[in-house]
């Protein structure tokens, strides 16, 4: 199941991209697609603010205006202004998944938008150190609220041509707010008074806004509403923004019977519950989801830039401004390889980018702890140039896959009914394990320094040997499809539906010679507006 051909039966039995359907090849010509596009870039606003917030509080430290206004914060108090937005993180997810279930993935999103707008006013607005902590931790509940059901909306509306990469480009989006967030922060430097903390702060509501702002005219996820018994406006969305309104277009007519089955043979194995995750194949669908969100902070990412702030004082980059524009650079660097590794996943695979990432990472790793070893011991320039070349080669290998597939891969293994649980299950273990990274890091480093870097060599390798045996290969697959690869006594059902398409390729191959028939198609948009 979890080797390099985990999913081989299932490529030979069915290919979607081998099913007419009535799109043009590229999306930013084809209507339908635009819109589809557009609502699940919207969608990527949740994590836009994620990562603006992420890298603003390490920006707001350079800044001497907002160290003068909160007393120049540190030790405790530092990590308390830090963490706030993390602690409603550990039962937030559990509330999304609530709302999404009862009444709307999109619900759930937009609640958690503006709960965020109201937190960021809080923040931005602060007039005392609880008034700002008050704040970010309002905003950790949007933040997290947004995390958990967004990925799981987008992967559900996505067309399947698109979905894997849209998929990535979701995580990507954390760099460019990190990029921007940065940007902002090394500009407003100069600017004098409170608002040059001010400024970078109320510009927190530019995520939230974006993503209400372009995707509230969004419908449900079809998913969702097969599951809640409303399957005509789930054919009708499928058919408007997968297929231009063609209620009969053959690949819309496989993903619509997909959803019935799969939702169907859940329903049957009552998986509705937590519970669930104990079931055989639900095991290994749960160790994936806990060992990539441990992953996503515990592979070396975070600590291996520990050295960085002395290593450029030795070489002489002193002044804040250089170490911003650093910073400024790798968030840049992080953003090009993530964004290409996410586009490609479906051309290359995941298990490549998931092995190819972490033995880098491995090795790198190994040549970090050496390098910096010996500035430990010895000193001198020329150790310090050298480690920071490695660091950005380092952040490379992370970024080919932890950043673009990480949640993705999350997302698409989960079938409809663990969906919305298996994201809270991942947020909620994503901000433990940062939490006790964070709290433990500086400790034992302060304790055995560069010594440290032997145990996440040691994490590393065992992420390798976890990869290859239990990581299965999911590209090019339907995320219905993706559920044989767990539960295989549902094989009998893809070949069913895999029949059913090679007829609808033999019986309307026209539809293939004429992408654009959207004028002609049923119209289905005042059915989907409403819903």
């Amino acid at each position: 199941m979890g080797g390099p051909t985990g999913n081989a039966a299932i490529q030979s039995s069915i290919n979607y991209k081998s099913v007419p359907n009535n799109t043009k090849d590229n999306w930013w010509e084809d209507p339908g697609l635009r819109k589809n596009v557009l609502y699940c870039v919207g969608l990527c606003g949740t994590l836009f603010f994620n990562g603006y917030d992420g890298s603003l509080f390490n920006g707001l430290q350079t800044i001497d205006a907002w160290q003068d206004y909160f007393g120049h914060p540190k030790g405790n108090t530092l990590g308390l202004m830090n963490s706030a937005a993390l602690f409603p993180g550990l039962v937030s997810p559990f509330i999304a998944e609530r709302i999404a279930h009862r009444w709307g993935r999109r619900w759930a999103v937009w609640i958690g938008v503006w709960i965020n707008v109201v937190g960021a006013v809080v923040n931005s607005a602060a007039t005392s150190l609880g008034m700002y902590i008050a704040g970010r931790a309002i905003m950790g509940v949007g933040i997290s609220m947004g995390l958990t059901i967004a990925p799981t909306l987008l992967q559900e509306f996505a067309h399947p041509r698109y979905r894997a990469p849209l998929g990535t480009i979701y995580t990507s989006i954390y760099y460019l707010a990190a990029v921007i967030s940065a940007a902002v922060c090394l500009g407003t430097r100069h600017v004098s008074g409170n608002a040059s903390w001010r400024i970078p702060c109320y510009l927190q509501l530019v995520g939230p806004l974006v993503t209400f702002a372009l995707t509230v005219k969004m419908p449900e996820s079809p998913r969702w509403l097969v599951k809640h018994g409303h399957q005509d406006a789930a054919l009708d969305i499928l058919a408007t923004y997968h297929a231009n309104g063609d209620r009969q277009d053959a690949l819309v007519l496989m993903e619509f019977n997909e959803i019935i089955e799969g939702i169907e043979s859940e329903q049957a194995n009552s998986q509705v519950s937590y519970f669930d995750y104990l079931k055989p194949a639900n095991r290994h669908r749960l160790f994936l989801i806990v060992v990539i969100a441990i992953g996503t902070n515990w592979v070396g990412n975070g600590i291996i830039s520990y050295y960085l702030s002395p290593i450029l004082r030795q070489i002489g980059v002193t002044s804040t401004n250089q170490q911003a524009g650093l910073n400024l650079g790798l968030q840049i660097w992080n953003l090009i390889l993530s964004t290409t590794a996410g586009l490609n996943c479906d051309r290359v695979g995941r298990r490549p980018l998931w092995l190819t990432s972490n033995i880098g990472m491995l090795f790198t790793f190994a040549i970090v702890m050496g390098l910096s070893g010996a500035y430990a011991n010895e000193g001198g320039k020329a150790l310090g140039l050298a480690v920071i070349p490695f660091l950005f080669i380092f952040f490379g290998f992370y970024d080919i896959a932890w950043t673009p597939l990480a949640n993705m891969y999350t997302v698409e293994i989960l079938p409809y009914n663990l969906r919305a649980k298996g994201q809270a299950i991942y947020n909620i273990t994503q901000g433990c394990a940062n939490a006790i990274n964070q709290w433990v890091n500086p400790i034992i480093l302060d304790a055995i320094a560069w010594k440290y870097y032997a145990v996440y060599i040691g994490i590393l390798s065992a992420y390798v040997v976890a990869i290859w045996f239990k990581f299965p290969e999911t590209k090019n697959l339907t995320i219905e499809e993706i559920a044989v690869i767990f539960d295989g006594e549902s094989a009998g059902r893809v070949r069913e539906v895999a029949t059913s398409a090679n007829k609808m390729v033999d019986d309307h191959g026209s539809i293939a010679s004429k992408p654009n028939q959207s004028q002609g198609a049923p119209n289905t948009s005042q059915h989907v507006e409403q819903v």
